[in-house]
């Protein structure tokens, strides 16, 4: 592979965390946007924390996230009362106790008090899609990646996904 315009390895047009990992990819393209929003069935703060850095320097994030499809859940016509929040109790309960994952809880806190972080979670039906959009409609440079990877450590990191990149913005 040759060199991009920019001076970059080109990004990979096809990721599946064996050749090329979700994690560099999102690594690379956080830090030619200011603005990233994800769609993902399920999120955790390892992820977060993988990538504080480079979400840190971002002026906007936008997370749409889907709740756990269990399948009474799932079967259900409306959702819980208590959706999402016991879900939240429950995982933050059972959280690895690390200073890296305190450290990513703390900086969503902040991003979340100070708008930068909007979060929306998907109550009407299971949301299995997976879709990061670096960029918005004004860019002359979005792209986005769209595949199997949810926004979690192991989803970008070790699983075995098949994710495609398009930056065609046009």
């Amino acid at each position: 592979m040759g060199c991009g315009e920019n001076g970059l390895m080109p990004l990979p047009k096809i990721i599946d965390n064996e050749r090329s990992s979700m994690l560099e990819v999102l690594r690379s393209l956080s830090t030619e946007h200011e603005k990233v929003s994800i769609a993902t069935g399920y999120w955790d703060l390892g992820a977060i924390s993988l990538l504080l850095e480079e979400l840190d320097s971002l002026k906007e994030i936008r997370l749409l996230i889907g709740r756990e499809p269990l399948i009474p859940r799932h079967k259900l016509q409306a959702p819980e009362g208590d959706f999402p929040e016991r879900d939240f109790q429950f995982d933050l309960a059972h959280v690895e106790q690390s200073s890296d994952i305190r450290k990513a809880a703390d900086k969503v806190t902040e991003w979340i008090s100070s708008g930068k972080l909007r979060v929306r979670v998907f109550t009407k039906t299971f949301l299995h899609a997976k879709t990061y959009i670096f960029g918005d409609f004004e860019s002359n440079n979005a792209v986005g990646v769209i595949g199997s990877s949810n926004f979690t450590k192991n989803g970008l990191t070790q699983n075995t996904e098949l994710n495609a990149l398009e930056n065609d913005y046009k």
